[in-house]
């Protein structure tokens, strides 16, 4: 009952319907006391009448005929008075139409109570209707907003600035329509990500199919000699190599995206996470001339997903290599701070364009070089992607023409 109430409509229904009662009261009492009136003036009219016509015959007796009238009933004269009158068929059954005071009174109170009760039903009726009118316009505006929503226009919201049931009912329905409109403005994002990313494989894939059917034509129908055709066979070896790890790197991305990767964090040395992930890149980096430097610190423990950040690392440092000119360096450090723990990857490369800073992290992005590599731009897409996932974050900081840092941020709190 108390939650009912808090309702505005009830709540005005019940003042009104107080308001409505009060008046009907105060109506009633003063419909009572005219009718009550009109009465004490028809009974003084008829005591006049009667007193009038025996003074008229013997005005003697008007000290005793005036007190009869003034004075209280005595049951003894009510009685013998009742006797005589019921002679002449004067009595309580007598038919109303044979006393007019009676009659009169009884066509007011008929005439006073059609009224008050035609007065009331038509309060009642205009309450009712402008009650259920109001009722009505939420309710259709609510139905308006819905239908709205299923023929996809989510722009409607409605406006509710009282407290009740159909707040709530306004609350839930903007609330659905703000859902439905993210839900569709995040399918349209992901179908436009699709879009974008079917081609962008297409179109990585493209070069290197292109490559392996002109090298499988040429081995197939024509005579070579058997160092061209070793060279060949090598120069498809790497475009496959290439086309498997940009196939498992979208699987992977796919992988993260989908929240199907649950990182295991391992409370572990960071240090040694670091000094594994350089091992297995040093081949590439001594065959580019670059050398990698790790500069040592303090053994520093942190929870993290090895593998996964091993990952993450190998494609940023692979990213310095390839940006890096021969005799170049690439440094590693870690630091532990206050706040942070932080993983520095600084190369001596040729830097990065402002312009290029706020794309570089989008996949299938190139950053433009002057020294030619087969990167494709997803590496540090899957980095990014990596290190999100396990709750860091990364910045950089480029100097055209002296290289560039990666910084990867992890929380400690």
């Amino acid at each position: 009952m108390r939650n009912l109430m808090k309702n505005p409509e009830l709540k005005r229904s019940s003042i009104w319907l107080v308001i409505i009662m009060i008046l009907f009261l105060c109506i009633s009492y003063v419909v009572i006391s005219f009718v009550a009136n009109q009465y004490k003036k028809s009974l003084i009219e008829n005591n006049a009448v009667i007193v009038g016509t025996i003074l008229k015959e013997h005005p003697e007796w008007e000290n005793d005929v005036v007190p009869l009238v003034t004075k209280g009933l005595n049951e003894q004269e009510k009685q013998a008075g009742l006797k005589v009158l019921q002679q002449y068929g004067y009595d309580k059954e007598l038919a109303i139409h044979f006393i007019p005071s009676v009659i009169n009174l009884q066509n007011n109170l008929i005439y006073i109570i059609f009224g008050i009760v035609i007065a009331v039903f038509i309060i009642l009726f205009i309450f009712n209707y402008a009650q259920f009118k109001s009722l009505y316009r939420k309710i259709n505006s609510i139905t308006e907003v819905s239908n709205d929503v299923l023929e996809g226009r989510h722009q409607v919201i409605l406006h509710e600035n009282e407290e009740g049931e159909f707040a709530k009912l306004i609350y839930s329905i903007n609330n659905m329509s703000a859902s439905i409109r993210n839900n569709i403005m995040a399918l349209e994002k992901e179908k436009k990500f699709l879009v974008n990313l079917l081609s962008d494989i297409s179109h990585q894939l493209k070069t290197p199919l292109s490559s392996l059917m002109m090298f499988n034509e040429l081995l197939t129908e024509r005579e070579i000699e058997d160092a061209q055709r070793k060279r060949f066979l090598k120069s498809s070896q790497v475009q496959l190599k290439r086309m498997e790890w940009l196939i498992k790197s979208l699987l992977k991305l796919a992988k993260l995206d989908a929240g199907a990767i649950v990182f295991k964090k391992v409370d572990q040395s960071l240090n040694e996470t670091i000094s594994q992930t350089i091992e297995m890149i040093k081949k590439r980096s001594e065959e580019e001339k670059v050398e990698i430097k790790l500069i040592e610190s303090e053994d520093i423990h942190m929870a993290h997903d090895r593998e996964w950040l091993s990952e993450a690392l190998m494609n940023m440092i692979k990213n310095a290599v390839e940006h890096t000119e021969k005799d170049g360096c690439i440094t590693v450090s870690v630091e532990d701070s206050p706040l942070f723990y932080r993983i520095f990857i600084s190369d001596t490369g040729e830097g990065i364009e402002p312009n290029q800073l706020p794309h570089i992290f989008k996949r299938f992005y190139r950053i433009k070089s002057k020294k030619q590599n087969d990167s494709v731009g997803i590496g540090l897409s899957l980095s990014q992607s990596i290190v999100e996932g396990q709750g860091g974050l990364i910045e950089v900081d480029s100097i055209l023409g002296e290289g560039t840092t990666f910084q990867i941020l992890f929380p400690k709190y």
